[in-house]
């Protein structure tokens, strides 16, 4: 017998999770991407038990039991590896094709629990030529040629034959369909439809014959692969983006207040759930962290009641008009009313924050493992931070939609976004630290986590806020030897502006402290709103001088922001700035550009915001 390294690779990652329009098309997404995964590790440690070195799970015949939906557990992870003992490279060639035979067929499963849902709105010619391709794995392996120094050496040879594997994709031929010229997903555009057309008339029938009612719009095409995400989990376990967005400002209220929201919502929900077009919906799932208001919140935003009213006002009866009404009155009162902080409770900000985070320098950190032994110790360390990191989301009020290795996604509101992406990289750090120990040179960089948090309005479509915590993410891991990764960045999109990016890395605590103490300036009423324009408005007058740095340059620019903070007045224009603050501004003045100052300020006022008015908001 012989000693091979095998690995997997299962995809694409783009349209499995990237390619969406609701929340649930991205949870659905990453749990079929990951049950794939857990199928293929399924077969691995059945032909040979104790095999798998990547993913690391404490009881494998449990843990990589098909799981009916999405759970909170760590996922899988998409690249597996593992160390088997074969005859010859043909028999490790057939145990990759096994595991790899295995994830299509958890893919068919789930696609034809999907499909139940839909009795006879399916199009079986469409289904079955797309079913069979949706999921992409790549597939090598490397033989062991020594138990001393082998490992690292076929470790390494087992890198670059995967990454020559993929280089040269699958290429097969496109079916031949009877129908042609079928409409394209609204997902992604990919593939062709598989629902059959339907006349308006039609679009009630259609809704009673989709398990749950409501989780295919109207007008929307489906390739299979959207039909999974769509119908393969209970639909009221994904937590929508409006429900994230209205958690700060539903926190701040009073306990009385929660309960007569929540009465007047229940009845405006259970009159209008059965209309479906997406008005009412019910949220249980994310471990029950949003059962004081278990709805999806849209009917808290003045601009979607607004939608809601036209709504049903066509298609509506009395009952609902009645509870819609109620409820806008309930809004109404609450809006006016002081919530536990003292303040006007208004109307919720419409913004959220989608965190993506990924481990720093990964590859050349593993490759350092001499053994199979030092991989799964590595591989242990990253699974313990993927458990645990759902429950950080959680703990700042989010909801986590992958976590499986060194990636995290998830969802958030602005007031956890940032505690959240610190938490996050402290605990990546913290377990890896005794494996770093013991792979890690002396004076060699240690893993670290880059988190990218991309901001935007609850209108935006999804695929724009998922591009957005990309572009966020790949700021944070930087492109310069000096300022690379180790860092946490943000891309804030203004609906009725521009785009703000801000980056800081972990080591800088003056920065990160200067941005926390900001932060609480906002939500304390201490900081005034325009502050940071201010700013930008001296850099703009004082653009001549950026590139000096001498003494004088440099007093200028803290004489004329001097100047601005001590005109400064608080709302209501009597009240100064607090010595603190304005310590804190000239402190960040004195060691940064002012454009910078500007865009720390802008942050902060961004991540402290609660309520519409936090950051002059009106719908």
């Amino acid at each position: 017998m012989q000693t091979f390294l095998v690995t997997l690779s299962l995809g694409p990652v783009q349209s499995l999770i990237g390619a969406a329009r609701r929340t649930r098309d991205l949870w659905c997404g990453s749990w079929l991407l990951s049950e794939a995964a857990r199928a293929a590790a399924r077969c691995l440690h059945r032909a040979q038990p104790g095999c798998l070195i990547i993913p690391h799970v404490a009881n494998p015949i449990q843990d990589l039991e098909p799981q009916s939906e999405p759970g909170d557990g760590a996922n899988i992870s998409n690249v597996l590896r593992a160390e088997v003992s074969v005859p010859d490279m043909r028999a490790a060639r057939a145990l990759c094709e096994d595991a790899k035979a295995d994830a299509a067929v958890r893919v068919r499963d789930l696609g034809r629990r999907a499909r139940e849902g839909l009795q006879a709105l399916i199009r079986s010619e469409v289904w079955e030529s797309q079913i069979g391709d949706i999921l992409e794995a790549y597939s090598a392996w490397a033989r062991v040629e020594s138990r001393d120094e082998g490992y690292g050496e076929a470790s390494e040879q087992l890198g670059i034959a995967l990454a020559a594997r993929k280089a040269t994709r699958n290429f097969v031929q496109c079916a031949r369909l009877s129908t042609g010229g079928l409409p394209k997903s609204s997902l992604d555009g990919g593939r062709e439809t598989v629902l059959r057309p339907w006349s308006s008339g039609d679009a009630a029938s259609r809704r009673l014959a989709l398990a749950g009612g409501d989780q295919v719009g109207d007008q929307e095409h489906l390739d299979a692969l959207g039909v999974i995400k769509r119908l393969a989990g209970p639909s009221d376990q994904f937590t929508p983006v409006s429900r994230i967005a209205a958690d700060p400002w539903i926190e701040r209220l009073t306990s009385d207040q929660r309960r007569r929201l929540k009465d007047s919502y229940a009845s405006a929900y259970e009159a209008l759930h059965p209309l479906g077009r997406g008005l009412a919906s019910r949220v249980r799932g994310n471990a029950g962290i949003y059962a004081d208001l278990p709805f999806d919140a849209t009917l808290l935003f003045p601009f979607r009641m607004d939608r809601t009213t036209r709504v049903i006002r066509e298609t509506g009866g009395l009952t609902a008009r009645t509870a819609v009404k109620a409820l806008r009155e309930c809004l109404r009162q609450l809006s006016v009313e002081r919530s536990a902080s003292g303040d006007a409770a208004g109307s919720p900000v419409p913004y959220v924050a989608i965190l993506m985070a990924d481990g720093d320098r990964m590859g050349k950190f593993l490759s350092r493992a001499a053994s199979a032994d030092q991989s799964r110790h590595a591989s242990k360390a990253l699974h313990l931070f993927a458990s645990k990191a759902r429950g950080i989301v959680q703990d700042n009020r989010g909801h986590c939609i992958y976590a499986g290795g060194d990636d995290v996604l998830a969802m958030l509101p602005l007031t956890g976004a940032q505690m959240c992406a610190r938490d996050l990289a402290e605990v990546f750090e913290g377990e890896l630290g005794d494996v770093a120990e013991s792979l890690c040179p002396p004076n060699a960089e240690r893993p670290s986590l880059s988190v990218g948090l991309g901001i935007g309005h609850l209108m935006e479509p999804l695929g724009k806020l998922r591009a957005r915590a990309e572009r966020a993410e790949k700021l944070a891991k930087g492109d310069s030897a000096g300022t690379s990764r180790n860092a946490i960045a943000f891309v804030l999109g203004v609906r009725s502006g521009g785009e703000v990016q801000w980056r800081c890395r972990w080591d800088d605590r003056e920065t990160l402290s200067a941005l926390e103490r900001l932060t609480d300036g906002y939500r304390d009423r201490r900081l005034p709103a325009r502050a940071a324009y201010d700013i930008r408005a001296i850099d703009r007058r004082l653009a001549w001088l950026r590139s000096d740095s001498g003494h004088i340059a440099t007093g200028m620019r803290l004489a004329e922001v001097n100047r601005m903070l001590d005109r400064a007045r608080l709302e209501g224009g009597q009240t100064r700035l607090s010595g603190e603050i304005r310590e804190l501004i000239r402190a960040l003045v004195a060691r940064q550009p002012l454009r910078r100052v500007a865009d720390t300020l802008i942050a902060a006022r961004w991540l402290s915001a609660r309520t519409e008015a936090d950051l002059g908001e009106r719908s």
